[in-house]
């Protein structure tokens, strides 16, 4: 009787385990947003410059960079969405430490306004300037429209771009460690800036 109580007792917790070890494995997924996170906020610009439809996180611009970031910050992290643009930019934000400080992933596809060539590009933005760290203007963009799934991993001083699924850009660069993660887009009147971001995922 006791053997079968203690078999039972161990089944039992090996079942509890093995339902934490799932629990556990899910949560360590990336699955992509279903609306726009309820602890993010726009950092520049003005939050009715982004909204949520079509299952997509949509921006419009005419007054210059708006960026939505998260509450939290990340340190080791891995940003993705695939992202479109028919005028202008669709750009990736990571380690922002405030509007004026951090890193941004521009992809700006060839046959918008004020972009001859397509190219997707590094900035790392500090008091407000902007230093170019790196470009890729490959054939990648020959046969590509105006839409691409962008993904930025930074780990430690790491930071690597890929272009729908290929390594474009890797940067070493240890300035800005931690921050916030978001989106960002930049238009002005003479040229607006529309663009979409769909399963958004980190």
């Amino acid at each position: 009787m006791n053997w079968t109580n203690t078999k039972t007792a161990i089944v039992v917790s090996l079942g509890v385990l093995l339902a934490i070890g799932t629990t556990i494995i899910l949560c360590n997924l990336a699955w992509p947003i279903r609306s726009i996170p309820n602890d993010w906020s726009v950092i520049s610009g003005n939050s009715e410059q982004w909204h949520w439809a079509n299952r997509k996180i949509n921006a419009h611009s005419t007054t210059g960079e708006t960026i939505l970031a998260s509450s939290k910050e990340y340190h080791n992290v891995t940003l993705s969405a695939i992202t479109s643009t028919t005028n202008r930019e669709a750009s990736l934000a990571i380690r922002m430490q405030d509007a004026n400080n951090g890193y941004i992933v521009i992809f700006a596809p060839g046959g918008t306004p004020r972009v001859d060539a397509g190219h997707i590009s590094l900035i790392k933005k500090e008091s407000g300037s902007e230093t170019t760290l790196a470009t890729y203007q490959g054939g990648m963009f020959l046969a590509m429209g105006q839409s691409a799934k962008i993904t930025v991993a930074a780990q430690g001083p790491l930071i690597e771009v890929y272009l729908n699924g290929a390594r474009v850009l890797r940067v070493m660069d240890s300035t800005f460690i931690t921050g916030l993660i978001g989106l960002r887009i930049f238009g002005d009147p003479e040229y607006p800036c529309d663009a979409t971001f769909a399963k958004v995922t980190f």
